[in-house]
């Protein structure tokens, strides 16, 4: 396997062979050369393809056509393309097949044999149109481990690590899920760069513990209730009032409510437990959100959603802003799912029973013969309701237009 540095010079010193071929490689670029016929010198480029351990052999052009400054700067530009899994073969871009990413999201969802409940599509949606909407576009074999290392950490510094690791879990499962289907054009998973640079056990996550602790919930909730964004206010005190987690009060309707009977319906996230008749939860109201979902009414909100979105999305599906926006003004650094844990915290201790805890929360009372007997209704769960909303104005040293001597 002869090799020289390929210049002008050194290829006016070859002499073509009277048969077969001689394959020079040149000394500085690994994966560049010029092969010598009876015909002509040809440059190639041959290399290891990622992701299929082949070397494919790339013709650039014949000697005379281009020059060797010419085809070097081709060569570096398929060795580049193959390195990401690509054939930049002629043959191969001609019956090379496009497929975006947003190809590979649709068909992801429509090829499963069981359908993904409806929280967990809502919630890809989110990560994909929150994270990824720019790359929907981009065919899925250009998504390169560089750019998925550059993406993983800017949703972490804006969303948390917790998010990071969600989301680019769901695109490490659209390229597996693409490699299968469309081997000749998904060669390789970008992601697997992440495990790379990260180690193995990168997406461990521990519990969160957090919550709005007393010595904060003051100053916290001074900048809720002067929040000047009013849908923003009513959807964090929505949150805090019920223990919902953001995704199942984002898209609450004005259906779901039952304003005489201060009652509202949802379709919980999570159902740990539960058979399947007991998607739908009814829910007490306590005054204090009753009062708020009635001025938020009389405002004349023209939506079938309690939280309308913008533009093509009927619903709310990021109000990370809105969070941020309270951050800076109290200081106090939360996420929405740390109002479900302020919530229940505050609710143990008034000393509620057990079963009205879990109940609270939507959690299965368990599989024990009593937990089986025990009946929650909205009823049931009124008066622990109202106490732990009661406690919280307490903590928030407020009444907002409600007198504490009133609401019991």
């Amino acid at each position: 396997m002869p090799q020289l540095k390929i210049t002008k010079a050194n290829l006016s010193g070859i002499t073509l062979p009277g048969s077969g071929q001689v394959d020079y490689h040149d000394t500085e670029l690994k994966g560049f050369g010029v092969r010598a016929t009876k015909e002509a010198l040809t440059f190639f480029v041959r290399a290891t393809m990622r992701g299929t351990g082949k070397k494919p052999f790339i013709p650039i052009g014949r000697y005379g056509t281009f020059t060797p400054d010419q085809a070097r700067s081709t060569a570096k530009e398929y060795l580049q393309r193959l390195d990401k899994g690509e054939n930049p073969h002629p043959k191969a871009q001609i019956q090379r097949q496009i497929i975006t990413v947003k190809d590979l999201y649709s068909q992801y969802l429509s090829a499963r044999k069981t359908p993904v409940a409806k929280s967990t599509a809502y919630q890809y949606e989110a990560w994909i149109n929150n994270h990824f909407k720019d790359w929907l576009t981009l065919p899925a074999d250009t998504i390169t481990g560089t750019m998925v290392i550059e993406r993983l950490g800017r949703i972490e510094k804006r969303s948390g690590s917790v998010q990071g690791a969600n989301a680019i879990k769901l695109l490490k499962g659209l390229f597996r899920f693409g490699i299968a289907l469309y081997p000749g054009v998904i060669t390789f998973n970008p992601v697997d760069a992440v495990k790379e640079i990260r180690g193995r056990g990168w997406t461990k996550k521990t519990r969160r513990k957090t919550y709005i602790t007393p010595e904060d919930f003051p100053a916290w909730y001074k900048a809720v209730d002067e929040y000047d964004n009013p849908k923003g206010r009513d959807f964090i005190l929505l949150l805090l009032y019920t223990g919902l987690r953001r995704g199942e009060a984002s898209v609450l309707k004005w259906s779901d409510l039952d304003l005489q009977n201060k009652t509202f319906t949802f379709t919980p996230e999570k159902k740990r437990g539960e058979k399947p008749e007991d998607d739908q939860v009814t829910m007490p109201m306590s005054k204090q959100l009753h009062q708020l979902l009635v001025k938020r009414l009389a405002a004349g909100w023209e939506s079938e959603f309690i939280f309308p979105g913008r533009g093509m999305n009927p619903h709310i599906t990021n109000p990370d802003p809105w969070k941020r926006d309270i951050i800076q003004a109290s200081g106090v650094n939360f996420c929405f799912h740390d109002l479900r844990r302020t919530f229940i915290t505050v609710a143990e201790s008034l000393d509620i029973s057990h079963y009205a805890l879990k109940a609270l929360l939507n959690h299965s009372l368990g599989n024990d013969v009593t937990g089986g007997y025990i009946m929650m209704t909205p009823e049931r769960l009124r008066e622990p309701t109202q106490k732990v909303v009661n406690k919280i104005m307490e903590l928030a040293e407020v009444g907002i237009g409600i007198s504490r001597e009133n609401v019991t």
